[in-house]
């Protein structure tokens, strides 16, 4: 199990993090750099309609490039300090930006999160399988990390899809109200896989 107190805080696993750069059959993931925000605008001006509907942090952009300039730095910072791991996903000549995923430490001890968006113009592809299946096993061999996780909202089916075809297990539905003035319920699903032999799908 995980033990905060044998690291420094904010979430540091004693110089040990994913790599800076994973290549796949079709993807590079690399830790962002501010000199790929051009790129980055050019994939999410394409996708903004496609992400909204899925991602809160969609509904603010676009934003200006020097603000993402700085985003991008800070993505670094914290990769480097261990707080976090932003990740660009890449076409393998890494001229193109497809998508962004990441492992974050968000969910509590012993545990890290994969998250994932890929531009519209490259969906269903199996892009985003490609890139979780390579981050799972990157997180899975950090010393401590006990499980990676995965959270969706049920109605994004090709979201769900990937941990389905990685092996993942559905965990828990949750339901809570949201924060909108309707209080509508919002519902999560939460998939986890705990041991890098039960990762399926192509390798």
């Amino acid at each position: 199990m995980f033990d905060r107190s044998k690291y420094k805080d904010p979430w540091t696993l004693d110089g040990t993090l994913p790599p800076l750069r994973i290549r796949t059959d079709r993807l590079v993931l690399r830790c962002w750099e501010p000199s790929d925000a051009p790129l980055l605008e050019s994939a999410l001006d394409l996708s903004f309609e496609h992400l909204r509907a899925w991602l809160p942090w969609a509904v603010g952009e676009p934003s200006e490039l020097e603000v993402v300039q700085e985003r991008l730095a800070r993505f670094r910072r914290e990769f480097l300090a261990g707080e976090g791991f932003v990740y660009g996903l890449f076409d393998t000549d890494e001229s193109e930006v497809v998508g962004g995923t990441g492992l974050m430490p968000r969910i509590g001890p012993g545990a890290l999160e994969i998250g994932y968006w890929i531009r519209a113009d490259r969906i269903n592809r199996g892009l985003a399988t490609e890139a979780t299946r390579a981050l799972t096993l990157a997180g899975l061999a950090l010393p401590d990390v006990d499980r990676i996780e995965i959270h969706c909202d049920p109605a994004n089916a090709a979201s769900t899809a990937v941990p389905r075809k990685l092996g993942y297990r559905l965990r828990e539905t949750r339901r809570q109200k949201s924060a909108t003035p309707e209080g509508e319920d919002e519902v999560t699903v939460v998939f986890e896989l705990s041991d890098a032999r039960h990762l399926t799908g192509p390798a």
